[in-house]
């Protein structure tokens, strides 16, 4: 029973009610208010991305490069119009290779990055052909006009000097010139949330905002107000209620303060967050890092047994059979909250839109491995949305939204910017 109420007393808060998911999504639409307002109280941003939502019919065949982390993707994308594409060809490679190269470290240099990234085109790209480039790029950036922005600070690993500050597809077009490139002209640079509502606005039908919750958090949605689309750096809003196991969380982080709503939701901190209540729970000094996807793996087996092998070899020590559920349940509770706090950001998204008014029948775009991967995220994120636009009444009086995961966003997306920009 000691062990019971353990795990019952660590998982209990992570519990998030109806009421209290109401009000933070009532909170994150004043926020929402405040930023486009330029009120300096604003925890989230309203960025603008300079690009509107596609119609449905751009054609034409493009290049899209994906640079967002440690892993860059490029391809070669055929819009048809109505609403359909074809991804030509599609290339992959880590930034990283250890034994042949390294453009993430402070030894590498902008000039070897750009390289990296023209070559990478270069395969996607056919001979003696003109093309427009579309760039998803996943950093913290200036923006003046959809053609271009300039890096404020790299993140997720990358350290490279002589780019922050620098325009990024200028970068990026000056190496294809190196390359002997010059057929393929760098015009569009959204970021990765951008980049999946247009791809989801071209293949469906009544998609106004993009929700990605993988390694990071993040959302965006179409203002109506300035005809285009909206990034809110949703990671950083701070209108949170952290436990003891957050705080430990963003006090080890490189950024102790910052990113508060993304260090309980995403995937670079769920793990973390389970290392540090297990702390707790078997009442150690130390336990062995591991990655989110470990975590997952760990909590998904339905086999008690396997379950408690799988959990001795990852934290090196004995785990007892009657432990194996209490940590499964501690570990199910983190991937509840974050899928919540998703349906609750949503929620707020569509508060700002609609008011009190009736919310009409969409999808709200998603990405991610925290959502895709995780079993049955998608369905507590749903459920969130349900609770917090159901105040008052019934949780049977239903709205019309619901989250659909949209495949190859990032590279769509981008091209279609590409297309737009012309």
């Amino acid at each position: 029973m000691k062990e019971r109420m353990d795990w019952m007393n660590i998982a209990r808060y992570f519990y998030l009610t109806d009421e209290r998911l109401q009000q933070i999504s009532r909170d994150f639409a004043a926020d929402i208010e405040r930023a486009l307002e330029g009120q300096d109280e604003a925890t989230v941003s309203a960025e603008k991305s300079y690009v509107s939502l596609p119609g449905g019919d751009e054609s034409g065949v493009y290049l899209a490069l994906d640079f967002g982390g440690t892993n860059v993707r490029a391809s070669r994308v055929r819009l048809l119009g109505r609403h359909c594409y074809i991804i030509e060809k599609k290339v992959c490679q880590p930034l990283r290779l250890p034994g042949q190269y390294d453009y993430l470290s402070h030894a590498a240099t902008a000039e070897g990055l750009f390289d990296f990234l023209a070559r990478l085109v270069g395969q996607v790209a056919g001979k003696d052909t003109i093309y427009k480039l579309g760039h998803t790029f996943s950093f913290a950036m200036q923006q003046e006009c959809l053609k271009d922005a300039r890096l404020l600070s790299w993140s997720k690993e990358i350290a490279v000097p002589g780019v922050e500050g620098q325009l990024i597809n200028q970068l990026l077009e000056q190496a294809l010139a190196r390359q002997g490139l010059t057929n393929i002209e760098p015009s569009a640079l959204v970021n990765d949330t951008t980049a999946l509502l247009l791809s989801a606005a071209y293949t469906m039908e009544r998609v106004r905002m993009g929700v990605v919750c993988g390694t990071g958090f993040n959302a965006c949605y179409y203002e109506p107000a300035w005809d285009m689309i909206v990034n809110l750096e949703a990671g950083d809003y701070g209108g949170l209620v952290r436990n003891r196991w957050d705080k430990a969380v963003d006090a080890l982080s490189t950024q102790p303060g910052q990113h508060l709503l993304e260090k309980t939701v995403s995937g670079a901190y769920a793990a973390e967050i389970f290392r540090q209540t297990l702390l707790s729970y078997f009442k150690a000094q130390d336990l062995p890092h591991f990655s989110t996807a470990v975590m997952n793996e760990l909590i998904s087996h339905d086999d008690d047994h396997q379950g408690q092998l799988a959990m001795g070899r990852v934290w090196d020590r004995i785990v007892r059979i009657d432990e194996v559920r209490p940590i499964r349940n501690i570990g199910a509770a983190i991937f509840v909250r974050a899928a919540q706090l998703a349906g609750a950001v949503s929620c707020g998204i569509l508060r700002h839109l609609y008011g009190e008014g009736p919310v009409p029948a969409q999808s709200v775009a998603v990405d991610g491995s925290l959502l895709e991967h995780v079993r049955g995220a998608l369905f507590m994120m749903e459920d969130a949305m349900q609770a917090c636009q159901n105040e008052g009444v019934s949780r049977d009086n239903q709205i019309p939204v619901e989250p659909v995961l949209v495949q190859d966003g990032p590279l769509v997306g981008a091209a279609i910017a590409a297309a737009m920009a012309q």
